[in-house]
C-alpha cells in the first residue's frame, strides 16, 4: 500500500492513479488558477454546456433539470443553488431507504426540502427486497449498501427519462474529489460516466437479477444503458467543479443554516468528524468501516484530504485524526444491522473478515481486525 506524497489517498482505492506518486485528486487541486477568475469561468463554461444540452431536451414544459438528493448536506445545497445560482426550476429525485432503515432525521430533512419549495419525487425499493438484497451483497461482495447505491445512482436517471428531462446533476466529481479514475468524463463537469463507479459494476448485476426474480421489482436497481441515454440525449454534470465554496464543512454549514438536522458529537459513534455525513440512516457506517478493512481508508481519509488540498490542515495532523477515527464504528450500529437482517454478531464478523485485506490488518475470529500499517507510511505488506 503506497500513499500519496501528498495526501492520505492510497494506491488501493479502487481505479486510483497516481503520477510520480501524486493522486488524481491532488494533481487537479495543485494546477488551478486564481479562485475567483477561475470560478467565474468555470461557471460561465458550465452555463453553456446545459444551454446546449437543454436544447436537445424534447419536452420543453417539464422541468429544467433533475437533482439526486438524499436530504444531506450536500443535496440540500445542490437545490438551492441550481435554483438560485443557476435560475433554473429542478427536480428533486430522492431514492430514499425502507421504514426500518431510513433515520427520523432523514425524514425530517426530506421534508425541510419540500417545506422549502421544491418539487420532490421519493422512491423507495420495497422493504422485504432490499432487506434481503442487504444481506446478499453484504455476504458477498463485504458490502451491505451494495444495492442500496444501484438503487440511488440508478433512479435519478431512470426518473428523468420517464419525466422527458435531459440534464441531470450531481455535486462532486469523483474522479476529482477522491482519485476514482473510472468516471473521468470528456472535461471536469462530463457525469456521463458515473455509470463506472467501482458500486455499481464490481461483481456485475447478475447477483442481484438472481435474488429478485420479479423484473419489476429488480428494474429500480439497474442503471439505464448507453443506448437509452444518447437515445433521450440525457446529459449529467457535476456542479462542484464550477462551485467557488464546495466543501464538506461549508456544505453543511449553509444546509444547517437552511434547516438541515446534523448528529452532533458522534464521531466515537460513527467516525464521521464532520458531523454531517449520513444523516438519512446509519448502515453507511458499517460499509465504511468495512472499506477501511479492505483498502485501509475510509470517510475520515477523504475528509481529511479533502482540508489537506483546501491548505486547512497539514498532513501530520490529518495522520493524527486519521489514526483515531477510521474504521469506527459502535456496536450498537452493527447489533442494529444484525438484528435488521437477521444475523449473530459472531456471523457478522465472520463475514466481515472473509472480505478484510490481510496484508494490511491482522484477522482474529470474532473480534474486530487489527491494522498492520502506519498511517501515511507506505506498506510493502
Amino acid at each position: 500500500m503506497k500513499y500519496c506524497r501528498r495526501c492520505l489517498a492510497t494506491d488501493l482505492r479502487p481505479n486510483a492513479s497516481f503520477e510520480e506518486g501524486v493522486c488524481i485528486a491532488c494533481r487537479y487541486s495543485g494546477v488551478q488558477g486564481p479562485d475567483a477568475c477561475r470560478y467565474s469561468l468555470k461557471l460561465d463554461l458550465l452555463k453553456h454546456a446545459i444551454r446546449r444540452s437543454r436544447r436537445g431536451q424534447a419536452n420543453r414544459q417539464a422541468y429544467d433539470c433533475v437533482v439526486g438528493v438524499s436530504g444531506g448536506k450536500d443535496s440540500t445545497r445542490q437545490a438551492h443553488w441550481v435554483r438560485e445560482r443557476l435560475g433554473l426550476r429542478p427536480l428533486l429525485i430522492c431514492c430514499s431507504y425502507p421504514p426500518r432503515q431510513m433515520s427520523d432525521i432523514g425524514a425530517q430533512n426530506l421534508s425541510n426540502l419540500i417545506s422549502m419549495g421544491f418539487d420532490l419525487i421519493n422512491a423507495t425499493p420495497a422493504p422485504a427486497t432490499a432487506r434481503e438484497l442487504a444481506l446478499q451483497s453484504f455476504r458477498q461482495f463485504g458490502n451491505l449498501c451494495k444495492s442500496t447505491e444501484m438503487a440511488l445512482f440508478a433512479t435519478v436517471p431512470r426518473y428523468a427519462i420517464s419525466m422527458g428531462v435531459n440534464t441531470i446533476f450531481w455535486g462532486e466529481n469523483p474522479a476529482l474529489q477522491v482519485g476514482d479514475g473510472a468516471v473521468e468524463g470528456l472535461d471536469e463537469f462530463d457525469g456521463n460516466s458515473l455509470r463506472n463507479l467501482n458500486t455499481l459494476t464490481d461483481g456485475g448485476s447478475g447477483w442481484l437479477a438472481a435474488a429478485v426474480p420479479d423484473a419489476y421489482k429488480a428494474d429500480h436497481y439497474f442503471y439505464p444503458d448507453r443506448i437509452e441515454f444518447e437515445r433521450k440525449k440525457i446529459n449529467i454534470f457535476y456542479l462542484g467543479p464550477a462551485w467557488d465554496d464546495w466543501s464538506n464543512e461549508g456544505n453543511a454549514t449553509h444546509a444547517a443554516l437552511s434547516g438541515l438536522h446534523l448528529r452532533p458529537n458522534e464521531e466515537l459513534d460513527t467516525g464521521d468528524i464532520s458531523n454531517a455525513s449520513m444523516l438519512d440512516e446509519e448502515f453507511s457506517n458499517i460499509n465504511l468501516m468495512i472499506k477501511y478493512y479492505k483498502f485501509g481508508f475510509g470517510r475520515t481519509t477523504d475528509i481529511v484530504n479533502e482540508r489537506i488540498r483546501d491548505h486547512e490542515l497539514d498532513r501530520a495532523s490529518a495522520i493524527q485524526l486519521v489514526r483515531r477515527y477510521d474504521g469506527v464504528c459502535s456496536d450498537r450500529i452493527i447489533e442494529s444491522f444484525c438484528d435488521y437482517v437477521g444475523i449473530g454478531i459472531d456471523k457478522f464478523w465472520d463475514i466481515t473478515n472473509r472480505h478484510v485485506n490481510p496484508s494490511i490488518f491482522t484477522i482474529g475470529a470474532g473480534r474486530r481486525p487489527v491494522p498492520r500499517f502506519t498511517v501515511g507510511v507506505d506498506h510493502e505488506g
